[in-house]
């Protein structure tokens, strides 16, 4: 049962809680040591298309303790909702800066962490990172091959064998789901984090722009092109703006760039992989283009005051 006390706004049916990262951590860690497991969710453009075309998937979601937004598509939609005047270059950061705000508190603390990733060489990289920069928190992780059948039943037991404080399901949305409603209450663990990806904050954190990016200021700009599949995401983002706009009953003209096709449409109604680079979908290529086309705007709580601080 949901406790925490936040504005929220609904994103195409899924209410996504509205606070400061520094927040969402705090009710993290009182979750984390509480008795039995809750669930902390990012909602993304991508899970919220899932939701749009597998019954069930969206009452899943919003059953979850905690629900953030995952990337820039919902943090724009919900920042344009509150009508929010503040200074908008913050838009896709707000996972990063959880992340880093929460491994600070854990290696404080030195807990332990458990990661379920789709591939190797990202389980490596988080590995490589947390042992480098949080060198207290003990971690340990598992590699889940979405497409060889794997029998999810393994995972959870590994997971149990290990006993960690927080499990990290850095998945594909469907996969995702499926761990939350048929294996959660077989899993040992106090905690759950469901994202799509670490990487973009790893990348970030341990990668350096080139000299001349350098030199121009460029920096975040660089870094936001170099995580996001240009190909995928632009499909994944255009189908989620025009959804918000015609949830909201905006109309898309067939020149918007945000229209969508029927073929598009199909192509993310069931499992959407993660990308062979990055398993996050950010916002589109310009900042600009993201604000204008929400600006028709989602459905709302009465409730969107300011955010409160814990």
């Amino acid at each position: 049962m949901k406790e925490h006390s936040s504005r929220k706004v609904n994103v195409l049916g899924t209410d996504v809680s509205v606070m400061r990262a520094e927040k969402a951590v705090n009710l993290t860690m009182d979750y984390m040591r509480r008795k039995g497991l809750e669930v902390v969710f990012f909602h993304s453009a991508e899970s919220s298309l899932y939701c749009q075309n597998q019954p069930g998937a969206a009452e899943i979601i919003g059953n979850c303790q905690l629900v953030l937004p995952g990337d820039s598509h919902v943090e724009m939609a919900v920042r344009h909702q509150r009508n929010d005047s503040e200074d908008r270059k913050g838009i896709g950061e707000f996972a990063d800066e959880y992340l880093k705000r929460l491994f600070a508190k854990l290696n404080r603390e030195s807990r332990e962490i458990y990661a379920v990733m789709e591939k190797q060489e990202h389980l490596d990289s988080l590995k490589e990172y947390i042992g480098t920069s949080y060198p207290d928190i003990f971690q340990n992780g598992i590699v889940f091959d979405t497409e060889s059948g794997e029998d999810p039943g393994k995972i959870v037991n590994e997971i149990n064998a290990n006993i960690p404080d927080i499990v990290f399901l850095c998945l594909p949305v469907e996969q995702q789901i499926m761990f939350i409603r048929d294996y959660a209450a077989m899993m040992n663990t106090r905690l759950c984090i469901c994202i799509e990806s670490v990487q973009p904050l790893i990348r970030k954190e341990t990668e350096n722009a080139p000299p001349l990016i350098q030199a121009l200021h460029l920096d975040d700009l660089w870094f936001r092109l170099k995580r996001e599949s240009i190909i995928r995401k632009t499909v994944v983002g255009s189908i989620f703006k025009q959804k918000v706009l015609e949830d909201a009953g905006g109309e898309v003209s067939p020149e918007a760039p945000g229209r969508s096709t029927a073929a598009d449409e199909s192509a993310v109604s069931g499992s959407i992989s993660a990308d062979a680079d990055d398993g996050m979908v950010s916002g589109s290529i310009s900042a600009d283009t993201d604000e204008e086309t929400v600006s028709g705007g989602v459905s709302a709580d009465a409730d969107t005051e300011n955010n409160q601080e814990k």
